[in-house]
This record gives structure tokens, sequence and C-alpha cells, in this order.
């Protein structure tokens, strides 16, 4: 058994994540969370690190924000760095396992590299096929996603917040919806 919810929770990886959040997060307003976690820091980031050792770290629920040209999920500072921290380790535990035909992967050359592989092998064949599956990300079953997860991820505690931020709950002006279905990826994050 693997032990990522310590490596998660490690200095080096909370620092990380800290600065990810205080660079991303450097143009919010005088109210935003933020800045009461960066004023508390101090006293925040080992009582933050023993929740995620002891695996009782819960997320908050989202805020809907809607505008006129878009919807953004918002997730309070505390719970973006804790994914960021999550993003950090797992990713680096799960790219063995993951193609490197995978285009949208960081360091696997984005949209350039897929066309260079199209151009690259279009002699190759007679056609070309390209698709994009509409409703993708909300159509994902958390169950099958979940169970997937786990044959990679061998830590209960990080599973477990893997669970949290998909079955996450989004507060839409005091309504507040559960999400059952699909990836926070079908609605436009907002670090």
């Amino acid at each position: 058994m693997t032990d990522l919810i310590a490596q998660i929770a490690s200095d080096e990886i909370i620092d990380q994540a800290y600065e990810w959040l205080c660079r991303t997060r450097s143009h919010y307003h005088d109210n935003g969370d933020v800045w009461h976690l960066r004023r508390w820091w101090l006293e925040e980031k080992p009582r933050l690190q023993q929740l995620l050792r002891a695996g009782q770290y819960c997320f908050r629920e989202l805020r809907l924000i809607t505008g006129r040209e878009r919807t953004v999920q918002w997730w309070h500072s505390r719970d973006a760095l804790v994914l960021k921290a999550m993003t950090l380790v797992l990713t680096a535990h799960l790219k063995p396992h993951l193609s490197d035909r995978c285009f949208h992967l960081a360091g696997t050359g984005g949209l350039k590299g897929a066309v260079r592989e199209v151009d690259r092998r279009v002699g190759d064949y007679d056609f070309v096929f390209r698709t994009d599956v509409k409703g993708y990300y909300a159509s994902i079953n958390h169950q099958i996603l979940l169970r997937q997860l786990s044959e990679y991820v061998d830590d209960e505690a990080v599973m477990e917040l893997l669970r949290q931020y998909l079955r996450r709950m989004v507060d839409d002006g005091g309504w507040v919806r559960h999400i059952q279905q699909g990836s926070p990826s079908d609605v436009p994050y907002h670090p």
C-alpha cells in the first residue's frame, strides 16, 4: 500500500501548492478568502496537514458564479490548495499508467503534438476521422471512474478525497445541489 496521503500532506508538496495558490489568486478582491488563508498560513498549514494525514479533510461546497457569458464552479482557497497538492502527487504517481498518446496531458505536445502525429501518419491511411464527444465529462459515471482509479490509487484517504471531488456539492445562491454524475471539468473551473 502506498502512502500517497503522506506525500500530499508533506511540507514540500503543501508549500508548492501554497505558492501556486498565492500566485494564481494574487489579483483576488480584498475580501477573498485567499487573504485570510495567507494571513493565518503559519497556523493553518499544520492543521491542514494533520487533517489530511488523519483522512479527515472535507471539501466545502463550491460556489456557482454565473456571469453574462459563462458559469464557473469556484473552489474555496483551502480546497483549491488541497486539489493542487493532490494533482502534484497523483500526476507523478499515475504517469506510468497513462498513454503517451493522450496529447491533452502536460508534456505530450498538446494540440500541436496531436497535429504532428496525424501529419506523420496521414500517408498510411486513406481517411482521417476527428471526433469530439459532446457532454463527455458531464456523463462520467462516478462509480466506474472511482473503481478504475482504485486499481492505481491504493490509499483510502486519497480515494476519499477523490470521491469528495467528484461528488461535490454546489451552492447556487443558497440552493445546494449534490452532483451525482460528471467531473468538475463539465463546468469551467476557476482556480
